[in-house]
């Protein structure tokens, strides 16, 4: 939500007289927000995210995940570079600001999530954008446009994500990574360059490349200008993506997770990985360092090769800096668990009334405090049933006694 409905001023710009460039943390978005204050002090600590400026509670006290903690070197310098092309840069900041995100947030034609809509999702992308280091919680849309596309899109100071509807089939863990990764591009600064990218190129050539004309394309003078111009901002795609990659790495900390993901998304299907020898998959990756198909990724595609992909990311799972901040998160979020039950699993049920069932026991898991459900004639005999807790998180098993009959009273014994 863009204004506040105490004040009705813009959360996401500085007051009348204050130049956009002159105003600081005073006036960063939200600040007048008066649910939350603007800092989130206003909220009850169970409460993560505030529902009118979207500011999220750090995963713990004292958490910070630098950017640079996933964000790859060709990545900053291909941003780098691009900054330094000062009029590229001029019109990507114009374009991006003023026209960007109201422009493709209205031609998204999608659903936009919340915690009625689609709250599991919501719930889902309001904890990956807290391990990864965001402040604002950005807009997440679900559109058909694109099905298989997932893109931050927006400014530096206010961003949003879409996701292609295919992508929303992926379940639990590898939904996580999907999301992680566009909330690591958010944290990047890549919504600016992508907008920039879309509005200068063009949306239905975003995976064109320098030879996608052929070869003829450079015995024209103005191809060759045109060139020197797609030529950074086909680099920055390209080297992004490892960026965005290894966001989602670090917000799951598993290696299969990533391999299978990025593979069934890079081949469009869920089926085929089932299908692979992950041996002989393994040779390929091996092969990806040749310096002529390095040569072909640069001129011929707009994404890095998937094989070539995930040998970098098999990398960054073994690296030390990779191993050391999946501890620091790990500590947080285990903490973050323990003070504030994650209100993800009883997102699922915001905005809808809970009949009575007289068939359901219900439950609370002894772990994260999540409600659980569990039929009645379950419950019989003398063993112990296993529940599982349907937080995603949590996953805890309890084993639940079924409860013995209560005795009758005396007066209720027949003669």
């Amino acid at each position: 939500m863009r204004f506040c409905q105490g004040c009705g001023l813009d959360m996401h710009a500085p007051p009348p007289g204050v130049a956009a460039a002159d105003h600081g943390a005073a006036y960063m978005p939200g600040y007048h927000c008066t649910t939350c204050g603007g800092d989130g002090s206003k909220l009850p600590v169970q409460e993560v995210i505030c529902r009118e400026c979207r500011w999220l509670r750090p995963l713990g006290v004292g958490y910070q995940l630098p950017v640079d903690a996933f964000l790859w070197r060709f990545d900053a310098e291909a941003m780098s570079r691009l900054q330094s092309l000062g009029p590229v840069t001029a019109a990507a900041h114009h374009i991006s600001e003023r026209y960007g995100r109201p422009w493709f947030e209205a031609s998204v034609n999608g659903v936009r999530l919340s915690e009625n809509q689609m709250p599991d999702v919501f719930a889902l992308a309001v904890r990956m954008a807290r391990i990864v280091g965001l402040d604002r919680m950005p807009e997440i849309y679900v559109s058909g446009e694109q099905m298989w596309d997932a893109k931050t899109l927006g400014t530096d100071s206010y961003a949003f994500v879409v996701l292609g509807s295919v992508l929303v089939s992926f379940k639990g863990d590898d939904l996580a990574f999907m999301i992680a990764r566009e909330m690591g591009r958010v944290r990047a600064g890549h919504a600016v360059w992508r907008t920039a990218f879309e509005l200068l190129m063009g949306r239905k050539q975003s995976q064109r490349t320098i030879m996608g004309d052929g070869v003829m394309q450079f015995l024209n003078p103005a191809k060759i200008v045109e060139s020197a111009f797609e030529a950074p901002l086909m680099a920055w795609a390209r080297h992004s993506e490892i960026t965005a990659d290894r966001a989602g790495q670090l917000a799951l900390g598993n290696l299969d997770i990533t391999r299978r993901v990025l593979l069934q998304w890079t081949l469009k299907s869920f089926p085929i990985h089932a299908r692979l020898n992950m041996e002989d998959w393994a040779l390929q990756e091996d092969e990806s360092d040749d310096v002529t198909m390095q040569a072909v990724e640069a001129t011929m595609s707009s994404v890095p090769f998937i094989a070539r992909r995930l040998k970098l990311a098999r990398d960054f799972h073994g690296s030390e800096d990779m191993q050391g901040w999946r501890a620091v998160i790990e500590h947080h979020d285990a903490e973050d668990k323990r003070l504030r039950p994650p209100k993800e699993v009883k997102a699922a049920g915001a905005g809808k009334k809970e009949k009575a069932d007289d068939d359901t026991v219900r439950l609370t898991c002894v772990s994260c405090q999540a409600p659980m459900r569990v039929k009645r004639a379950a419950l019989v005999g003398e063993k112990p049933v296993n529940v599982r807790c349907p937080n995603p998180s949590c996953g805890k098993v309890l084993a639940v006694k079924p409860k013995k009959p209560a005795q009758p009273r005396p007066d209720q014994v027949g003669d």
